[in-house]
């Protein structure tokens, strides 16, 4: 096969042809949405095995693995040879693999811990702790947004220490410096580590950057629009001697800025990497001209950006609407109404997704989905590998491979329960401090009886079940192998069955997918061993987990749903205060990050595209005037149409039902970009049962006190008047739920 016949097997238009053969310095490709950005690249990479370029030779850059994995697919099937060894995967998945080549001029073993959020929260709140640093005055969540953040613009401690001012950064430096001292000292890498290592790495390390030039003879990089300073550098590290980097990427779907992505990198490439040569993809194969139309007009407001417009052959095709609702329950049963009718019809659930640009807008639309018992995925909610159950069994298996990893023998020392609390693990902790050793080793290797008569039980079970699964890691048994000795020998399964619950069902049945999740990885890597898998499940991203299904309907953010598309698209809450969100209200380069979500969120749509806002929102129980975003009011009325649905709530809600709540109550505080309510205008207001408000005290969200059970807050409200009922959690930490009128609450 000549590579002339892969050319003309892809079909690709005279632009794509020329930025696939081009092979003369650096490529900059501005792939606008829906231009072939993947057949891009693919063609790319097919082209260089073809033209005789080793695919090891090759280091191909994405931003999910799911992307990598489907690439090379479509590479080995274009040339129909595999291409072992080729570099593609995600920058974290790639770097990591050459930190634990060269792990020893960093002073880690290979065999270092990767540390998920909640292992990141779990150690910052210790190093918090142990600094006397109050959390109510650095809270841990905001300690370790500044530390990625300093991570990712590559400033380590040490350059930090010279422009720290205030009495604050000197306070947020400190605990940078003992968090990574904790993370080293327990072998573990944070993500931000990943880069920031590898950068450092390169920089303090000339041969090995030298090994890595000449090693990477090509480098491409997908959606360089989202990289960060550290991927920037690597990048610039890996190229400069040949020069042959093929960035493809889109400023107009630059989202990722509140975690660090620099739209700069693509915008200043030219100047970065002299001689570029540029390419712009503009001609879209997945929308109609509306939507095109549409999303052009919307992101043409953005001063910051390249100059480029979409089009397409393709027919006009439905128009886009706008539609205008009196609340988001109205919204979410209505558009769940029409989403019955679609799959009722030719449209599968699949086809259909609900975009909105938080999490939390999600639930009165899986409630209604419910209610009309459509299928529905959602994306980005509780992964798999973040259950509290496959955690602790991942904790296990950690430790197996990084003794050192004190954050997961916390997690599970006590777990099942032996005794092992917070007093007995002070009384470890000091053994292994004096020896300069971490908590599992200390069980390992010192005299139990020297830890005191009350532990000797949970200490001597604990060294017990891991000196023979130990045993087992080191005879290379199977991960699934070693899994299954694990449940059994660390009581965990026995500890579940005897609860004998519906929760503790459901957990079993979660621990057996993980056992058949490791069987058939096993099975498709059987070159790999336990810590392989451990890296690729805490490398995973929430698009990674999602697998589109025919029959289900799909609700995502707009951040996971780049890179996606579906034939209809409902765009939901596209109001101010939520897009834009109101936390970027006074940045003008964050509107302008706004405004792409809303670009980004149009071009996932094929065939259909519906906006929508609301008149009042609900929150915390109240109903809140909300108004329709400021990007909507730059779009010509001449490219969609309104439809005003705030009046009427046509066969969704019974008069019988509206006039059983119409006593309900509104909240309508006044802010910077809302209108009073006029109460005699709003006076009959449909209600849902869970959000339901009866003209009485009680709002969720308050607190309360009851004579017995003492003080407590309102999570739920439920029915009206003589049968409201209310969900309280006191500060015992128990849950009742209590009828409102017996409950004589103050």
């Amino acid at each position: 096969m000549t590579f002339k016949s892969v050319i003309d097997r892809m079909v690709l238009n005279t632009v794509q042809k020329e930025a696939v053969l081009y092979d003369n310095g650096p490529q900059l490709v501005f792939a606008g949405a829906g231009t072939g950005k993947t057949r891009v690249l693919t063609a790319k990479i097919a082209y260089l095995v073809e033209k005789g370029v080793l695919p090891h030779q090759i280091f191909a850059a994405t931003f999910t693995n799911k992307a990598a994995k489907e690439m090379r697919t479509r590479v080995e099937s274009l040339i129909n040879m595999p291409v072992n060894g080729l570099w593609i995967g995600t920058f974290h998945s790639m770097f990591t693999r050459i930190l634990r080549r060269e792990s020893t001029f960093i002073g880690y073993n290979a065999n270092f811990s990767i540390f998920d959020t909640n292992d990141q929260t779990s150690l910052i709140k210790k190093v918090l702790k142990s600094l006397d640093i109050d959390d109510r005055s650095m809270q841990p969540r905001q300690a370790l947004g500044s530390i990625s953040r300093y991570k990712n613009a590559c400033i380590t401690p040490q350059k930090l220490e010279v422009t720290v001012k205030g009495f604050y950064e000197q306070e947020l430096l400190r605990v940078y410096k003992a968090y990574q001292k904790a993370l080293k000292e327990q072998q573990a890498m944070d993500f931000d580590d990943l880069l920031l290592n590898a950068v450092l790495l390169f920089l303090q390390n000339q041969e090995i950057l030298e090994k890595y030039r000449n090693l990477f003879r090509y480098i491409l990089v997908d959606e360089y629009q989202d990289t960060n300073a550290a991927q920037f550098l690597l990048i610039k590290l890996l190229s400069e001697k040949h020069g042959h980097i093929f960035a493809v990427g889109d400023d107009d779907q630059s989202i990722y800025g509140w975690r660090g992505a620099q739209i700069e990198n693509i915008l200043s490439f030219e100047r970065e990497f002299p001689q570029t040569k540029v390419f712009k993809l503009e001609q879209n194969y997945r929308s109609t001209k509306s939507i095109l139309s549409f999303a052009n007009a919307a992101i043409s407001e953005n001063r910051y950006r390249a100059s480029k417009q979409l089009w397409t052959d393709q027919a006009k095709g439905n128009e886009v609407t706008i539609v205008k609702y009196r609340d988001d329950r109205q919204e979410a049963e209505n558009i769940s109404e029409k989403i019955a009718a679609m799959t009722a019809g030719k449209n599968r659930g699949g086809d259909i997704a609900i975009l909105f640009r938080t999490n939390a807008q999600s639930r009165p639309f899986e409630d209604a989905l419910r209610k009309r018992k459509i299928a529905y995925i959602l994306v980005g909610g509780t992964s798999f590998y973040e259950r509290a159950e496959i955690k602790d069994c991942l904790a296990y298996l950690r430790l197996l491979v990084n003794p050192k990893d004190d954050t997961s023998f916390d997690r599970i020392c006590n777990v099942p329960a032996r005794g092992i609390g917070d007093k007995a693990r002070e009384v470890l902790q000091q053994t292994a401090s004096e020896k300069g050793i971490s908590l599992l080793e200390a069980i390992l290797t010192c005299d139990i009886t020297t830890l005191g008569s009350r532990y000797q039980k949970g200490f001597t079970e604990l060294k017990e079940t891991f000196q023979l699964l130990i045993d087992l890691y080191n005879q290379h048994e199977s991960p699934p192998e070693i899994l299954r000795q694990m449940l059994q020998l660390s009581g965990y399964v026995d500890m579940l069955t005897t609860e004998d619950t519906e929760e503790s069902s459901g957990r079993l049945e979660n621990i057996n997918e993980l056992v058949n999740a490791m069987v058939i990885w096993s099975g498709e890597n059987s070159q790999k061993g336990l810590s392989d898998f451990l890296e690729e499940v805490t490398l995973v991203s929430d698009v990674d987990n999602w697998e589109q299904k025919d029959n289900a309907v799909n609700l995502m953010t707009l951040h996971c749903a780049k890179g996606l598309e579906f034939k209809c698209v409902f765009l939901v809450g596209v109001e101010e205060g939520i897009l834009p969100s109101k936390q970027n209200f006074d940045d003008e380069s964050r509107i302008e990050e706004e405004r792409r979500l809303l670009y980004v969120g149009s071009t996932r749509a094929m065939e259909t595209l519906e906006c929508s806002h609301v008149e009042l929102r609900w929150r915390f129980g109240d109903l809140i005037p909300s108004t329709p975003s400021r990007f909507l009011n730059t779009i010509s009325e001449s490219l969609f149409i309104f439809k005003d649905h705030s009046s009427y709530y046509g066969q969704i809600q019974a008069i019988s039902y509206q006039e059983k709540v119409k006593n309900a109550k509104v909240s309508a505080p006044v802010t910077q970009h809302q209108q009073p309510v006029n109460q005699k205008e709003k006076k009959v207001l449909p209600e849902y049962d869970d959000f339901s408000q009866d003209t009485v005290e009680f709002r969720m969200g308050q607190y309360v006190k009851h004579k017995v059970y003492g003080r407590g807050r309102i999570l739920s409200i439920s029915g009206f008047g003589e049968d409201m009922k209310l969900t309280v959690l006191f500060n015992d930490g128990a849950r009742r739920k209590l009828m409102a009128k017996f409950a004589n609450l103050d």
